[in-house]
């Protein structure tokens, strides 16, 4: 493929548009090129100005507009309620995904909605990383005509709870915009404030409408459309039969990994790669025998949940958290059991993060048990939620099988094991032919590009490795002629090497062209994936001018922080840039679908 010039990469012009105007270039003199020069800034001018537009652009003004910005797909489901919920109600509104929106159009808002969850260290989600990253900015222009609503979704148990829906707020005001309600910051029990805020956003949207004798068009009947929903969703999962259970690490490898296989014949899912699986698990039954013995319940002992009447056993079986310790769990339990150090902890906030993140909830109450009642404890508790795994194969290559590449989560403390409850329960409780709840998130902004002849680099640690099993299996079945490397980092060569057949068979066949590989700890000095992309640095920027789009899976704290470092590196080093040019440059591939990240 024939290099392209950096500027060029970014062009808003597709292939047919930009060979029109070099053939047109070809013909013209100096002089020529100066005249059409200021003859398409004229055009350009007049389009801006135009009645045609204008009259869009107004009508634009009058829209409420709400911006989706998901990681996990709760902030995408409520907006499409909301969006329903004001269709319901008569009003314009148009729905919009965060990296979907033209962020510069932001000045031409009235009313805007954003409903943004949190992931890392209080950072945005990905798909709304280039919006918040322009809205930060100094280029971000002055709001003063903008009214505003934001819903916040988190998770206490973190110390950013609700922290990118803060620092919109936060800078939405300074740019001189209008909060029609105050921020909402929801837990994962988000349902009830959802119900609240949006039925109180509705009366201040009436409210400011009237007051200021703005028109928000209402909708024609036969404009409404509902939001495709699958048939097998988080409410509604599927029930699906598990066909293979294996464990893929090493036997002296620290980590403990495991490849799974799901039957979903006759189910009717379909998914693509880049897509997560949501798994609905079930807690330990040794887990729940022991808190319940600490707590001194009987197992038999009724409660109702959603009108059900239920043993406490099977309410926490299927319906709560049980694994994860949370800030508000532990401020309940010390109250209720008016323990001095526990209410010591939480008065020291550094303790108190430290004490939730090395104290599971069975611990804690090994330590400090006491009595108290079935209701008692369900009023302590978090509902269960499900977890999401990458899906780590292609549906053209596995038919009818979905598989998941699941990374069992383990702590030694006070001598005991705990596992994680999703993984434990996938990878010790699952054998083959029992049956799972799931269902598909889609994830449409980690696709591998519609060309075929287009070059990806992927780059993942760990179990961020299985998405990209996904993609070659995917380009193996396409007929794929564009170059594949992979970037994939993990402790040991001969105990972690996931999937090392499948790579090499990719190797020696030639559909996997690269592959840059980082074992941490086979030798004295450690190496990671950060080091190999600036080993690599030349040839990386090479592929980035051939058109290569870049893919990185795994942790958002820590591994995805540290690649990006080193694109920045890579990107000042071989461009000529400073960071601040090459930050720019990367965030312009990310606006172009091609940086794309799935991280946690």
């Amino acid at each position: 493929m024939k290099k392209q010039n950096m500027f060029d990469i970014l062009l808003p012009l597709d292939s047919e548009q930009l060979n029109y105007l070099k053939k047109l270039e070809s013909t013209c003199s100096n002089i020529q090129c100066a005249w059409l020069s200021g003859y398409f800034w004229k055009v350009a001018n007049q389009l801006s100005n135009s009645p045609d537009l204008q009259i869009k652009q107004d009508n634009l003004e009058q829209t409420i507009t709400i911006i989706s910005a998901s990681q996990t797909g709760n902030a995408k489901l409520l907006s499409e309620r909301l969006y329903k919920y004001f269709k319901k109600h008569n009003k314009h509104v148009s729905l919009i995904n965060a990296l979907d929106y033209k962020f510069k159009k932001i000045r031409n808002e009235k009313i805007l909605i954003l409903i943004i969850s949190t992931q890392g260290e209080g950072e945005p989600p990905e798909e709304a990383f280039s919006l918040y990253k322009f809205i930060m900015s100094k280029k971000a222009p002055k709001l003063s005509d903008l009214h505003y609503s934001i819903f916040g979704l988190g998770d206490t148990s973190y110390n950013f709870f609700c922290q990118a829906g803060k620092d919109f707020d936060k800078r939405l005001q300074e740019l001189g915009a209008k909060s029609l309600l105050d921020r909402y910051d929801a837990d994962i029990e988000y349902e009830n404030d959802y119900i609240k805020w949006s039925k109180e956003l509705l009366v201040s949207i009436n409210n400011y409408t009237t007051e200021k004798n703005i028109t928000v068009p209402s909708f024609k009947k036969e404009d409404y459309s509902v939001i495709p929903q699958s048939h097998y969703n988080k409410a509604n999962p599927a029930t699906a039969i598990i066909l293979m259970n294996q464990k893929i690490t090493g036997r002296n490898s620290n980590k403990d990994v495991h490849h799974i296989e799901i039957d979903i014949s006759n189910l009717n899912i379909n998914y693509k790669p880049g897509d997560a699986l949501g798994v609905w698990y079930k807690n330990d039954t040794n887990l729940i025998n022991k808190i319940l013995e600490l707590l001194s319940i009987p197992i038999s002992d009724k409660i109702t949940i959603n009108n059900n009447i239920v043993t406490i056993f099977d309410a926490l079986k299927n319906h709560f958290e049980l694994t994860n310790n949370t800030k508000n769990l532990v401020k309940k339990y010390a109250n209720f059991t008016k323990n001095t150090f526990l209410n010591n902890i939480i008065s020291n906030d550094i303790y108190f993060h430290n004490y939730i993140i090395e104290t599971p909830l069975v611990k804690m109450l090994y330590d400090y048990p006491c009595k108290m009642s079935a209701e008692q404890l369900i009023n302590l508790l978090r509902p269960l939620t499900p977890r999401l795994y990458s899906i780590s194969s292609s549906q053209d290559e596995t038919n009818e099988e979905i598989h998941i590449t699941v990374g069992v989560v383990k702590k030694i403390i006070s001598g005991y094991l705990h596992l994680g409850g999703a993984s434990g329960y996938l990878s010790q409780s699952l054998k083959v032919d029992d049956k799972i709840k799931i269902f598909i998130e889609s994830n449409n902004h980690f696709r591998l590009p519609i060309e075929k002849d287009i070059p990806i680099i992927m780059i993942g640690s760990g179990t961020g490795i299985a998405p990209f099993r996904a993609f070659m299996q995917q380009r193996d079945n396409d007929g794929s002629k564009g170059k594949n490397w992979i970037f994939f980092g993990n402790p040991h060569f001969t105990e972690d090497f996931l999937y090392q057949i499948e790579w090499q068979q990719y190797i020696k066949k030639g559909l996997l062209n690269k592959m840059s590989l980082a074992w941490s700890q086979d030798q004295k000095h450690k190496v990671y994936i950060q080091d190999k992309i600036r080993e690599n640095g030349k040839e990386v920027w090479s592929w980035i001018q051939d058109g290569a789009q870049i893919y990185v899976c795994g942790n958002a704290s820590k591994m995805a922080k540290d690649v990006e470092k080193a694109l920045l590196d890579v990107i000042s080093k071989n461009a000529g840039m400073n960071l601040e040019d090459a930050d720019e440059f990367l965030n312009n591939l990310r606006l172009n679908q091609r940086y794309k990240r799935d991280v946690y």
